[in-house]
C-alpha cells in the first residue's frame, strides 16, 4: 500500500511486475522516483551505489489517478542513461504491453493526473511478429496524461491511447519501430470507443527515427478531435501518411480539427496520403484541419491534399518542400515553396 502524499524513492536493481493501485484521496499525488545522489529523501542509511544505474521493471501499470513515475535523469536513445526502465519478457514469442495506464480490461475505469516521465521502453523488435505495445492506456476516460522526456524502441506501437483528453505527449525520442501485415505499425496509435472523443491532445517536441507502417499518428475507431501536433522531427522510415486517419476506407469524422504545425520531415517516404490525412468530413466548415509553416527535406508525398476524399478538409500555407517530390496542390498557392537544395546550410 502506498500512501497518498509521498514520495517513494526507488533504487537500483531489477523489480518484479507492480500495479499502482491505491483509492484516490482528494488530489493527493503518489509519486514514485528514482532516486539519485542528488535527490533521494533523508540520507540515513543512504548509499551512493543505490542512485547511479538503473531500476528496471517488468511490467508495470497503473490503474488508478494523482500519480507521477518520474525516473528523474535520461534523454535521447541511450536506453541505459534513463533512471527506469521497462524491459520486453524473456519469452519474445508473445503478445505484450509494456507499460498500461491502465492495462486491457478496465474499459470503464476514469483516471486523471498521471506522469510518466525518464522512462526507457524497449520492446522485443520486429523478429518477432507479435503484438508489441511500450504505453498502452486504454481507460473509459484519461484525462490531464502527461507522457514525457522518454525513450520508446522497437514496438509496433510504441505508444497506444484511447479516450484522451486534455493530454500531452511531448519531449520523447521515439527510437523506430517495426510494421507487418499481421500486426500494423505506428509510433502513435490514438482512439476512441463507446462514443467517447480523444479530444485536446498535444504532441509536440518530440524526435521520431525510422518510423514504419501506416503513419508517425495514426487515429482510428469514431471520433479524434483538436490535436495539436507541432516542432516535431520526423527522420526517417516509410509510412503511409504522417499525421490523421488510419480509416481509409471512407469512415466519416475520424480526424477532425487537427492543427499540423512547425514540424520538420526529412528522408522520409510518404504514401499518396501525404504529411497529413482526414479522410471524409460531414461538417467540413467546422471540422476541417490546418497544417502550415511545416518544412520538409528529401521526403517523397509531403502533399495535404486529402486527395479522393472530402475537398477542402485541410487548409494549408505556407509549408516549405526542398528536394522533395509530390508536393504540389494547388490550393495552397503562392504561400509554399517548392524548390531543390538543402535547407540545413
Amino acid at each position: 500500500t502506498l500512501v497518498r502524499g509521498d514520495t517513494y524513492y526507488i533504487a537500483d536493481g531489477s523489480y518484479p511486475s507492480y500495479t499502482v493501485d491505491d483509492a484516490v484521496s482528494g488530489t493527493l499525488v503518489i509519486t514514485i522516483k528514482k532516486a539519485t545522489v542528488s535527490e533521494h529523501g533523508t540520507d540515513t542509511g543512504w548509499n551512493s551505489s543505490y542512485g547511479d544505474g538503473q531500476a528496471v521493471f517488468y511490467p508495470f501499470y497503473i490503474v488508478t489517478s494523482y500519480v507521477v513515475f518520474d525516473g528523474v535523469i535520461g534523454s535521447g536513445s541511450d536506453v541505459n542513461s534513463y533512471g527506469f526502465r521497462i524491459v520486453y519478457p524473456s519469452n519474445c514469442a508473445m503478445g505484450h504491453r509494456l507499460f498500461g495506464m491502465p492495462p486491457g480490461g478496465y474499459f470503464t475505469l476514469n483516471m486523471t493526473d498521471i506522469t510518466v516521465s525518464h522512462l526507457a521502453i524497449e520492446n522485443c523488435g520486429d523478429s518477432y511478429d507479435y503484438v508489441q505495445v511500450g504505453i498502452y492506456s486504454n481507460p473509459g476516460e484519461g484525462r490531464n496524461i502527461t507522457i514525457s522526456h522518454n525513450l520508446f524502441k522497437n514496438g509496433n506501437s510504441n505508444i497506444l491511447y484511447r479516450n484522451w483528453i486534455d493530454s500531452t505527449i511531448s519531449d520523447n525520442y521515439f527510437d523506430g519501430n517495426w510494421s507487418s501485415g499481421a500486426n500494423h505499425g505506428t509510433q502513435i496509435s490514438s482512439g476512441s470507443h463507446d462514443g467517447y472523443e480523444s479530444t485536446n491532445v498535444t504532441i509536440k517536441n518530440n524526435i521520431f527515427v525510422n518510423s514504419y507502417g501506416t503513419a508517425v499518428l495514426s487515429v482510428h475507431r469514431e471520433k479524434n478531435k483538436t490535436h495539436k501536433i507541432f516542432n516535431n522531427l520526423i527522420i526517417g522510415g516509410s509510412i503511409s501518411f504522417g499525421f490523421g486517419s488510419g480509416d481509409t476506407s471512407g469512415v466519416q469524422d475520424v480526424t477532425k480539427q487537427f492543427e499540423v504545425h512547425h514540424n520538420t520531415f526529412a528522408n522520409v517516404i510518404l504514401g499518396g496520403q501525404g504529411a497529413l490525412f482526414v479522410g471524409n468530413l460531414t461538417g467540413v466548415a467546422n471540422d476541417k484541419s490546418f497544417a502550415y509553416n511545416n518544412l520538409f527535406y528529401n521526403v517523397k508525398n509531403p502533399n495535404f491534399g486529402n486527395y479522393g476524399y472530402t475537398s477542402g478538409a485541410i487548409v494549408h500555407t505556407h509549408n516549405a518542400h526542398f528536394n522533395s517530390t509530390g508536393t504540389y496542390d494547388s490550393s495552397e498557392g503562392g504561400t509554399a515553396v517548392n524548390t531543390t537544395g538543402d535547407p540545413f546550410v
